[in-house]
């Protein structure tokens, strides 16, 4: 049986302390920025490009920024298009910074950017960089680089060579959105797109140091079926995220491929979600059926329920943004769509879209809202309350394919107690920044620090500017 969705009530006028639960008067809530570093003075930016002018900062960026053990890390392209690694000892110790002089990008594709995964049973360094269609660029630390950062000499000479293989002898192709996330038990996985844009499939890898690394698994969502026509498509992953009890959470869109290059991201439709007890192995639709054998039987978008939200094919839906799950294990995802009652379809009009937060609570039941603020593609997040705080840049005009005018950071916040329906701006910058800031979501939910990634609009078009690790928290007594 369908879930049916439940929409929320909005009230604005209610702020709490971050992690409270206690109402209090109007400005509590504000968060205060304590510390606001430069991870690189001179980042890359285009001057144009064909899906926007930033690589340093993209919703598919999973991860950009991530802490582990007192440390943060970050990667990211710099102004002379070197792929760049960096830590630092928190709270706000000095960056160290590696470039790596042998691998230069020779593009303008925001896709192609780099993404970070720390394997907490070994301390490797995992980055993946440079993908849209492309064979994978992948790069490892030695292990034990994050147990002991104070000391280990941070050089380039840490890491191992690029390589197009996680296991040897097998080298993957046609990569796109390759993101890391860690499982319950300290180790790592590797989730990344196979084929284009309309007709790819969805991939999975896992490593475990102690049974000799990286293994393969395959895939796990299919390019396959009919949709009204339609005989391919791919899957557009909104995250992967674990819960407290070790159940591993996704949830995405699809993008037909009948007609693509004419509709382009118009061709999106739905919001899918299944889950996984195993680690990615088999995997669940809403009502807890087993749907799918990673490497064996794939998901397919005639999978049984696994849509819990229709969003109307060529309506309006951007694709690839944000989930999130809360300490309780409820699922959050923030959509940027066409209204449903809006007058007519918008399928290529961003300054009509909306943004929507869907929600599943711990009995399967899906519930919606519409958010009352929106801007470009968001990252939302969870703190250790359940709390939510909803990221995004809001340009002048909202089409970033070509140029990114770039535009104030926005932070909106509300709160668990109140079932998210009390969303209020707990910061709004003086600066313009370009691009989709990126969330440390490992120390929102350790230390209560909301850490942002976010690069300044650069004065002139295609000139590098600073990227900045941004970090918050509630002003005290407030």
């Amino acid at each position: 049986m369908r879930r049916i969705l439940k929409t929320g009530t909005i009230v604005v006028a209610l702020a709490y302390a971050f992690g409270g639960a206690a109402a209090q008067q109007e400005t509590t809530g504000a968060l205060q920025l304590v510390c606001d570093s430069v991870l690189d003075a001179e980042a890359l930016n285009f001057a144009r490009g064909a899906y926007g002018t930033c690589i340093n900062g993209q919703t598919f960026q999973i991860e950009a920024v991530a802490s582990f053990k007192g440390w943060q890390y970050a990667t990211w392209f710099d102004g002379r298009k070197r792929l760049c690694v960096a830590r630092r000892q928190l709270p706000q110790g000095a960056w160290q910074r590696i470039a790596f002089d042998d691998y230069i990008i020779n593009h303008t594709d925001v896709h192609n950017v780099a993404v970070i995964g720390i394997c907490p049973a070994d301390g490797t360094i995992h980055l993946a960089f440079d993908h849209h269609n492309s064979p994978l660029h992948y790069r490892v630390s030695r292990a034990g680089a994050a147990m002991a950062p104070e000391k280990t000499e941070w050089a380039a000479t840490l890491f191992g060579p690029t390589t197009a293989e996680l296991v040897k002898g097998q080298k993957l192709a046609r990569v796109t959105y390759p993101a890391f996330f860690c499982t319950p038990d300290g180790r790592l996985q590797l989730s990344y797109r196979i084929g284009g844009s309309g007709d790819g499939s969805n991939h999975l890898a896992h490593y475990d140091p102690g049974k000799g690394g990286w293994v393969v698994r395959g895939e796990f969502i299919s390019s396959a079926g009919d949709y009204h026509g339609s005989k391919t498509r791919n899957a557009y992953h909104n995250g992967f995220d674990y819960d407290a009890k070790g159940r591993l959470h996704t949830t995405w869109v699809w993008r037909e491929g009948q007609d693509n290059r004419q509709w382009g991201t118009s061709n999106c439709h739905d919001l899918q979600y299944a889950f996984s007890d195993d680690g990615g192995l088999t995997w669940r639709n809403n009502d807890g059926a087993q749907i799918a054998v990673t490497g064996r039987e794939p998901m397919r978008v005639d999978s049984p329920k696994i849509t819990v939200h229709d969003v109307r094919w060529r309506w309006g839906l951007m694709n690839q943004l944000t989930q999130t799950v809360d300490a309780r294990g409820r699922v959050h995802v923030v959509l940027w769509q066409n209204p449903p009652d809006a007058p007519a379809a918008a399928p290529k009009d961003m300054n009509a879209w909306r943004y929507y937060h869907y929600w599943r609570d711990e009995s399967g039941g899906w519930h919606q809202q519409r958010l009352p603020f929106f801007g470009r593609k968001p990252s939302v997040v969870a703190d250790a309350a359940s709390n939510l705080f909803v990221v995004f840049t809001k340009p002048a005009n909202l089409e970033y394919h070509g140029a990114d005018p770039g535009g104030p950071l926005h932070i909106f916040k509300a709160t668990a107690a109140r079932d998210w329906n009390d969303w209020q701006e707990v910061f709004r910058s003086e600066k313009s920044f370009v691009g989709e800031p990126r969330v440390d979501k490992y120390r929102c939910l350790q230390e209560r620090v909301l850490s942002i990634y976010a690069q300044e609009t650069p004065a002139d078009p295609g000139k590098p500017s600073a990227l900045h690790v941004m970090d918050f928290q509630a002003i005290p007594g407030r």
